[in-house]
């Protein structure tokens, strides 16, 4: 029995769903020095640090509603208080709070030059900590600061025609590679890739392997298997599994992506022809991955251009055109490059992406 596509609903709208099921991870300490890069977790609540020297996960001590203030992202600290403890050491208990941490003087609070001190956080919360960060978090006595964890990402390629290495391609097998673009590109996203040796196009090996992977990481990603052949099975094992919220979106290329939830974790299947891969990573699995670390949207580039030749596009999908671009006399121009989803080198020549709405022919 063949798959269909179940839908066939615009990208925006299906992602919007999707992502009201993804929850941001959790968050961890780490060294300062380390900490680049990385997105500051929540803020919390401002404190006499005299009131929190016995406080402890053993020891936990309550404060009253008079004796602190929640602080809002890079908000002014009142003289009255002068430390300020992370909202993951504080459990609200009616009016007052728990914490389970003490706190020091001038705790996640700037210093100004070297020991003048402004009463305002360090560093706003969910903010790609960058190097001057750095030194400003030391310089107010921070030697660890709280971050967003960042989400193990299994990476699970999937088809009897992949191998591994050069020296086994023969008629009819194909090097595997997507799954290593994808390790780059979620280790850019902020994640953690961990990359599965390829499954045979089994469903009782690929479920074995979902749910391995399921147990043990944040977000799962299966490459292949999920367009409409007798042997794409992602959307059935995920259903079966879980939930799948979409099946089939809109978009040229990247239209046969599964998009589903397994113990409350997202699980999704990549087309296998590489540029519809790369589509998909950029528009769907790159804004799960902010979500999970609460980092702001990438903001793109635009510029306007002129097509060097007429492009007729679909009415059912919203595509995504690759494009070389020149400047020539003040203007740029843009030179439509090969469309077919296995043109890995459209994507490798390309120097943009024309957004062409799916109402646009």
């Amino acid at each position: 029995m063949r798959n269909v596509y179940i839908e066939n609903k615009s990208l925006d709208e299906t992602l919007e769903t999707y992502l009201s099921f993804v929850k941001p991870i959790g968050e961890e300490e780490i060294k300062t020095i380390d900490a680049a890069g990385r997105i500051t977790a929540e803020a919390g609540i401002a404190v006499c640090s005299e009131d929190t020297v016995e406080a402890s996960e053993l020891n936990p001590v309550t404060l009253k509603k008079d004796e602190f203030e929640y602080v809002n992202t890079g908000g002014v600290i009142k003289p009255s208080y002068d430390s300020v403890i992370m909202i993951e050491n504080v459990v609200a208990d009616g009016e007052n709070v728990i914490i389970n941490a003490s706190s020091h003087p001038w705790q996640h609070i700037r210093a100004v030059g070297e020991t003048v001190v402004a009463n305002e956080m360090v560093i706003p919360s969910k903010r790609k900590i960058r190097a001057i960060d750095i030194g400003a978090i030391l310089a107010s006595g921070n030697e660890t600061v709280t971050v967003r964890k960042k989400p193990k990402v299994a990476i699970i390629p999937t088809g009897d025609e992949m191998v591994e290495h050069v020296k086994d391609v023969r008629v009819g097998k194909l090097i595997e590679s997507n799954s290593r673009v994808f390790c780059a590109l979620i280790d850019e996203y902020g994640g953690i890739p961990d990359r599965f040796d390829v499954v045979r196009d089994d469903e009782t090996l690929i479920e074995n392997a979902l749910k391995n992977a399921v147990k043990n990481h944040d977000v799962v990603l299966i490459n292949a298997g999920s367009s409409a052949g007798t042997k794409d099975f992602t959307k059935k094992i995920i259903g079966h599994l879980g939930t799948v919220v979409a099946h089939g979106l809109a978009i040229k290329p990247g239209k046969p992506t599964v998009l589903g939830i397994i113990d409350d974790k997202p699980v999704i299947g990549v087309p296998g022809y590489p540029v519809s891969a790369y589509t998909v990573m950029d528009k769907v699995v790159k804004p799960v991955i902010e979500k999970m670390t609460c980092t702001p949207p990438t903001k793109r580039q635009y510029v306007t251009a002129t097509l060097t030749k007429r492009v007729v596009s679909s009415l059912k999908s919203r595509e995504f055109l690759r494009v070389a671009l020149g400047f020539i006399d003040g203007k740029y121009f843009a030179t439509p490059l090969e469309r077919g989803a296995a043109a890995i080198m459209s994507m490798v020549k390309a120097d943009g992406i024309v957004d062409i709405d799916r109402n646009v022919e």
